[in-house]
């Protein structure tokens, strides 16, 4: 997994996926802090969307709303637009922590690591 970002202007950035896909940061774009909650409600969703279209067969929506502090992120809250109806509301909040690779890693921590590279060649 490799995402590039890619400064195109002042406090404005491009990410680019190995696909080409594109999302604009900074700017009128996405805050990182947003792309953090949108990659949690896409995986929610990716996660439970056969459960959910099986059971009801509708569309749906997913929102991630983010609880800031000082300089991290210290919650967030991922909410389906859907009722509270058993069994989706027992099932999908389990396959979402048993199997959406984001709020794993989220939930658990990952070390980051910075590094600078000149060779690194550009994307």
């Amino acid at each position: 997994m490799t995402v590039s970002v890619r400064r195109v202007g002042s406090g404005r950035f491009v990410a680019t996926a190995p696909s080409g896909a594109t999302v604009d940061i900074g700017g009128d774009g996405f805050s990182p802090v947003q792309l953090l909650e949108a990659a949690l409600a896409a995986c929610a969703a990716l996660t439970a969307e056969q459960l959910i279209v099986r059971r009801t067969g509708a569309d749906f929506t997913v929102v991630a709303t983010g609880a800031e502090a000082a300089h991290e992120v210290s919650s967030v809250d991922v909410t389906f637009a859907l009722p509270a109806d058993e069994p989706l509301a027992t099932v999908i909040p389990r396959a979402v922590a048993r199997e959406c690779k984001v709020s794993r890693t989220v939930e658990h921590g990952a070390p980051v690591a910075v590094h600078l590279d000149p060779d690194l060649r550009q994307l």
